[in-house]
């Protein structure tokens, strides 16, 4: 059905290839589809390639607001060797997100939250309290800076 092609790997494929390949890639895109917003995921982790990423544990929780209600406030925990992260994640009626959280050990350090949309940021309280409202959805990562050094630290991504 398909010929040597060593040489010349700019040719043509003969019909019945190409309708065939056509038929298996009609076959994978049904049984497997690309999942919506994989691409922007994959670009936007790339773009944080150079980060340092040191926490490398995730614990999240998902628990109702109200007894009678039909919303949600994520519990987000990150854990690392030299900090650690807790973030609740409340949906607006807009469709943002309100991040709150706390930084431990608790000191006054910068936060950015990184998403394809825009990068917003604020500065923790002594306490290691912080808050951005308005966070786009989609993807994003955390990324902490120390005061008075170049270190940065980085959470996994997650989905808003």
């Amino acid at each position: 059905m398909s010929q040597d092609r060593t040489d010349d790997r700019d040719a043509a494929l003969p019909e019945d290839d190409a309708a065939l390949l056509a038929a298996v890639s009609a076959l994978l895109e049904a049984a497997d589809p690309v999942p919506p917003g994989l691409a922007d995921r994959v670009r936007f982790a790339i773009e944080l390639d150079d980060v340092d990423a040191e926490l490398s544990r995730l614990v999240e929780l998902s628990s109702l607001v109200a007894a009678r209600s039909d919303e949600f406030t994520r519990l987000v925990t990150f854990q690392g060797d030299s900090l650690t992260i807790m973030i609740t994640l409340e949906r607006g009626a807009d469709g943002t997100t309100r991040i709150d959280g706390w930084l431990t050990p608790a000191a006054c350090r910068q936060v950015e939250v990184r998403c394809p949309a825009r990068q917003l940021s604020t500065e923790s309280d002594d306490t290691g309290r912080f808050s951005l409202d308005g966070v786009p959805s989609g993807t994003v990562r955390l990324v902490v800076h120390d005061p008075g050094s170049t270190h940065r630290v980085i959470t996994p991504t997650i989905e808003l």
